[in-house]
């Protein structure tokens, strides 16, 4: 990373390694499901009810999450995420029963909450090339939600399906005491031009200083048609990701006579998603270089395509659409941070960034009780068919935010 200095490089660092953690924390459900079925005596819709819960926690609390970091720092949130993550993480312990499991899971979903719009914001505020450290802790991320599910499942099969909890609730604690030492990062104050419309979306909208009313209508016609579909495809990923192991599981474990359906579930899951990083990485040098609103568009093509694959296919087959979903819709993220940043000015970004999780998680998770449902009564195809026609829709939604856009320009 020879474009940071050393603080640039102890800042990615720990925030991109709370980013892996984050996503530990948030995936270590789906390849438990499984085991959790006997352990709980209960049934998809009601796991899938559980992981609903942790999303729109996750989500709902990312939008004053926001709030919070543009008004005391975003390096305070995300110690408070860290710390507070971790002691939840470890007190599974004492969770016997699924009611106290889902409430747990709720809590630990609005601390988490709190990380993504505090490490964006510093991302965005302190470091220069942000496409690229966006690239970095994308990529932090998606090894996070790549290896889970082998992670999660072989912990859980061999020594209980607590044991990912607790293992990962240490190891954000550990980050935790390293995040202790980050600078503030707080909000510098910035001109009147600047906190009215951003620079950025000066250059991206419009060359001309007339008409600033109509301009100022389009651009939020734009973020709301963005916002929609980050909302759609957050459903479509959530569904997926909620039974993506335990479907691979079930389709492949003739392949692999020797392991039950939790542990082959977690080792497909984790090979077709690890393709998730470099789509990450790909996707943040070219948010650089091209307009992200079109690449976005295209990206969510691929990717709706990739889970109506899934959807009906078997075997190779099956195992190249997943690895497409996971390449392509990892490779969203990067885009949408970098939209974001280029539409908003920077005393609103923190805002800007908890409503987009808010979005993608919270109204993205109804998607995961959704999903258990038709699970329960058409079978695991089914979930696939729903959410690919989930991506089809974010898709055409962005679209028109593309079509917004260009109303503007010339």
């Amino acid at each position: 990373m020879h474009f940071m200095d050393t603080q640039d490089r102890k800042t990615l660092a720990v925030v991109s390694a709370a980013h892996t953690l984050v996503h530990l924390i948030e995936g270590a459900l789906p390849p438990l499901i499984p085991l959790l079925l006997g352990v709980f005596g209960t049934d998809y819709f009601h796991l899938g009810l559980v992981m609903s819960i942790f999303s729109y926690t996750f989500g709902l609390g990312a939008f004053p999450s926001g709030a919070l970091a543009d008004r005391v720092g975003p390096t305070r949130l995300l110690i408070l995420y860290l710390f507070g993550a971790g002691i939840l993480c470890v007190s599974v312990l004492f969770v016997q029963k699924l009611l106290p499991f889902a409430v747990l899971m709720g809590f630990l979903g609005i601390l988490g909450s709190f990380y993504h719009p505090a490490a964006n914001t510093i991302i965005s505020l302190g470091i220069k090339e942000r496409g690229k450290a966006f690239g970095i802790n994308g990529i932090a991320g998606s090894l996070g939600t790549s290896t889970v599910p082998f992670v999660a499942a072989f912990l859980g099969a061999k020594w209980g399906w607590k044991s990912p909890y607790i293992l990962f609730g240490l190891g954000v604690l550990i980050v935790g005491f390293f995040a202790l030492s980050l600078p503030s990062y707080r909000m510098e104050p910035v001109d009147e031009k600047e906190s009215k419309v951003s620079k950025e979306v000066q250059g991206a909208f419009s060359k001309t200083e007339s008409n600033t009313l109509q301009r100022r209508t389009v651009i939020t016609a734009s973020l709301v048609l963005f916002y929609l579909s980050c909302a759609l495809g957050g459903m479509g990923n959530r569904g997926v990701l909620t039974f993506l192991p335990t479907y691979l599981g079930r389709e492949f474990s003739k392949v692999l006579g020797g392991l039950d359906t939790v542990r082959v579930g977690g080792i497909f899951a984790t090979v077709t998603l690890i393709a998730g990083a470099a789509g990450q990485y790909i996707a943040g040098a070219l948010v650089d270089r091209y307009r992200p609103q079109k690449l976005y568009s295209f990206t969510l093509l691929i990717s709706a395509c990739s889970i109506l694959l899934m959807a009906f296919s078997h075997g190779m087959l099956l195992l190249m659409g997943a690895v497409g979903f996971g390449f392509f819709s990892f490779a969203i993220q990067p885009m949408q941070n970098t939209i974001v940043a280029r539409i908003l000015p920077k005393q609103r970004q923190g805002v800007g960034y908890g409503f987009m999780f808010f979005m993608t998680f919270g109204i993205g998770s109804v998607a995961a009780a959704f999903s258990g449902w038709l699970a329960d009564r058409f079978g695991l195809s089914s979930v696939f068919w729903a959410m690919g026609l989930c991506y089809i829709a974010a898709m055409c939604t962005m679209y028109g935010a593309e079509l917004q856009g260009q109303r503007t320009q010339g």
